[in-house]
């Protein structure tokens, strides 16, 4: 992927909220390309949340996410300051991943 994850992390309070967005192609191996050929599937299969290097989400996705998917969560006990990061990696091997710090809303 050429484009590296976007994440943003803020805070109101003690909730935060992470929005991810992934730059990814999220082949489904159904669709073909111009000239009839299936294009090969190409998919995030897991996507790990952690919060100050603990992970508080994982995930397992398949073919049915859009391309360039986005994802936002919600985190409860968190403050400015505190460090976020998301990894991920696809059915090709590829991996991914991006770090933040909350800051207030």
């Amino acid at each position: 992927m050429s484009d590296p994850t976007k994440i943003r992390a803020t805070v109101k309070g003690s909730d935060g909220e992470v929005r991810i967005l992934i730059p990814h192609v999220m082949e489904s191996g159904q669709r073909r390309d111009p000239s009839g050929q299936l294009l090969p599937a190409q998919y995030i299969t897991s996507v790990i949340l952690s919060l100050n290097g603990r992970p508080v989400i994982e995930s397992a996705l398949g073919t049915a996410v859009s391309t360039n998917p986005l994802f936002a969560f919600q985190l409860l006990g968190v403050k400015a300051g505190d460090k976020v990061s998301v990894a991920w990696t696809d059915n090709k091997g590829q991996k991914g991943g991006a770090e933040a710090s909350f800051s207030a809303a």
